[in-house]
């Protein structure tokens, strides 16, 4: 009877929010990650899939809202927003009010937090990479591959959400790093880099900025 009490809490703890970890989950039933990927498998449920679904249900609901919504979080580490920014879309050629896509994480540089961006108004493929944010878009079929051509770089003093979380402090100055990335000669994306100012060089031969810290 326990058993079944524990795989009816785990099921519904996944079915509530998808987007705990295998670990989380065993912490609210109270029981073993190892007895949590047996509930689920026996259960045929992929956490992966749940989340899809949670989250095409969430883009529905937040199809007409204005303000800035926190849709989903992969793992605690690819989180995605909606947003409305109106400099990021003059500089993608959208109306000011378009609704944009914006997925982030923070990705490490030796012993250095670096918080990613990628803001676009195309579609995201929703799911778990490894590899550069870039991956995630839908792109136009036909087109070139995806080309960085314009970059520039800030001093930002104000941002104290993403200096708490790169450096544990709040209102610390911070460096943001912009790409815009285009496909042929129309601007996709707009990828920035949020990073400490201390113990970091930027270099570039190529106009690519490359980022280099003390390991």
């Amino acid at each position: 009877m326990a058993k079944e009490t524990i795989k009816s809490r785990v099921i519904q703890t996944v079915y509530d929010d998808p987007f705990l970890s295998i670990d989380e989950i065993a912490d609210k039933v109270t029981t073993t990650p190892r007895y949590v990927r047996t509930i689920l498998s026996e259960a045929g449920l992929s956490l992966m899939q749940l989340r899809k679904q949670y989250a095409k249900a969430m883009e529905k609901q937040l199809g007409s809202r204005t303000l800035i919504e926190e849709v989903r979080q992969y793992e605690a580490d690819l989180k995605l927003t909606k947003i409305k920014d109106p400099a990021a879309a003059r500089l993608l050629k959208q109306a000011s009010d378009v609704e944009l896509m914006q997925v982030s994480r923070v990705e490490k540089l030796g012993r250095i937090p670096i918080y990613i961006e990628l803001t676009t108004y195309l579609e995201l493929r929703l799911a778990d990479t490894d590899g550069p944010l870039s991956q995630l878009l839908i792109l136009p079929q036909n087109g070139e591959i995806i080309k960085q051509k314009h970059s520039w770089i800030e001093v930002v003093a104000n941002n104290s959400a993403i200096s708490k979380l790169l450096v544990n402090s709040e209102n610390q100055p911070l460096l943001k790093l912009s790409y815009l990335l285009y496909q042929d000669s129309i601007p996709i994306a707009l990828k920035t880099q949020w990073l400490q100012t201390e113990g970091i060089l930027l270099k570039t031969d190529t106009g690519k900025f490359e980022i280099a810290a003390e390991v």
